[in-house]
């Protein structure tokens, strides 16, 4: 039983050597080959992906798979997967795959291509291996012209182009002579700053919105693309709160707060809330939002906060209560505004937002007062 027991403990000392020399060995092995540079074909031909893999020994593949944009093939749709589950319904029909077991050939054939074939392509697979999985992959980018005369253009990754991310633009010519060089192109007739058949953009901002054009340079003479349109997206930014009426008011009148942000796409969803001392508290939702019949009770922090699918960015009004020259008076000071990632709940964006306090330079505050008597009080 002993010697059953210390075999039993060795082999699992054994197993975690090997996992803690998976960086520099076993994991070393894993490795998708596909080519850097764009594939260009023409509607209505075929093209082949070319594709080989390799993974650590003794290890055996259980599946494998084509996918689209998705570095690890986490999509609700596969071009190809081996095991026939999901599939893409306009893929259907127009795929082969061309690897044999045993072969690590991942190679993929798609036929009648169309122009919404365009894009990148992501071979992936699962083995046996008990804790290591193959990396993301970055993929083969496919561009599909309609005509042999294009030069067709392409933007990775697909979907919405955020703020503060990376992208990267592909070019590619399926003329028949020879291309010597690309160049690219912004609005305006600028150049993009580069020339090759790949852009990449970092950090990507605001000014960087508009139409780019391709430029490949033939033997024969220059041809262009046509427009690759980038609309740069971003969270709320900019918020702020006004108040209405500016300046001194009665008690038991009425206060109106205001709210507006810069965002891309616009603000889904503007929320106010009080918060008190003891607690926050949801009071509306929309731009605007108004306090009848003033009294004491209403003083606390009144907080916006505006939200798009991208974040979210709070502002405060703070209304306080004291005594100016024996008057009883409230006063507005507005808060710097903060940020809050959209990741987080809507309760948690909206607690965090209101509750969460910064210094304001007292050279950036503006008050607003309110009192009972028709003398304009100023900030303590």
């Amino acid at each position: 039983m002993a010697l059953g027991v210390f075999q039993t403990g060795w082999m699992r000392l054994l197993s975690l050597i090997l996992q803690g020399c998976c960086v520099g060995v076993l994991c070393s092995d894993w490795a998708v080959r596909v080519p850097s540079a764009p594939l260009c074909a023409v509607a209505g031909s075929s093209v082949v992906l070319p594709c080989s893999y390799d993974y650590p020994q003794p290890y055996r593949v259980l599946s494998e798979m084509w996918c689209r944009d998705q570095s690890r093939c986490i999509t609700p749709r596969y071009v190809y997967h081996s095991q026939g589950i999901f599939p893409e319904p306009t893929s259907q029909g127009r795929v082969e795959y061309l690897g044999k077991e045993g072969t690590r050939n991942c190679s993929l054939r798609i036929s009648d291509l169309r122009r919404s074939d365009s894009g990148t392509y992501i071979f992936y697979f699962i083995t046996n291996h008990p804790v290591e999985k193959p990396p993301g992959q970055p993929g083969v980018t496919l561009l599909v012209a309609d005509n042999s005369s294009e030069v067709a253009v392409s933007l990775s990754p697909a979907g919405d182009v955020v703020e503060g991310s990376s992208v990267t633009l592909f070019c590619c010519s399926t003329a028949h002579t020879p291309v010597e060089g690309y160049t690219w192109y912004q609005t305006g007739g600028s150049t993009a700053g580069d020339k090759r058949q790949m852009m990449t953009i970092t950090n990507i901002s605001t000014t960087d919105s508009g139409n780019y054009y391709c430029e490949a340079l033939t033997t024969n003479k220059p041809i262009y693309s046509s427009a690759l349109s980038i609309n740069v997206q971003y969270a709320p930014k900019n918020t702020s709160v006004s108040v209405n009426p500016f300046g001194e008011v009665v008690m038991g009148s009425s206060v109106t707060l205001s709210c507006s942000s810069d965002a891309n796409p616009a603000v889904e969803r503007y929320t106010w809330l009080q918060r008190t001392e003891s607690q926050a508290s949801l009071r509306g939702s929309g731009q605007s939002y108004s306090i009848t019949n003033i009294s004491l009770e209403d003083s606390g922090q009144y907080c916006c906060v505006a939200m798009n699918k991208h974040g979210s960015q709070s502002y405060t009004v703070t209304m306080t209560v004291g005594k100016v020259n024996g008057q009883s008076s409230i006063l507005w000071r507005l808060v710097v505004p903060v940020g809050i990632p959209i990741a987080l709940t809507l309760i948690i964006i909206i607690t965090v937002a209101c509750i969460r306090r910064k210094t304001v330079p007292a050279s950036s505050q503006q008050g607003y007062s309110l009192t009972e008597t028709t003398i304009q009080q100023p900030l303590p």
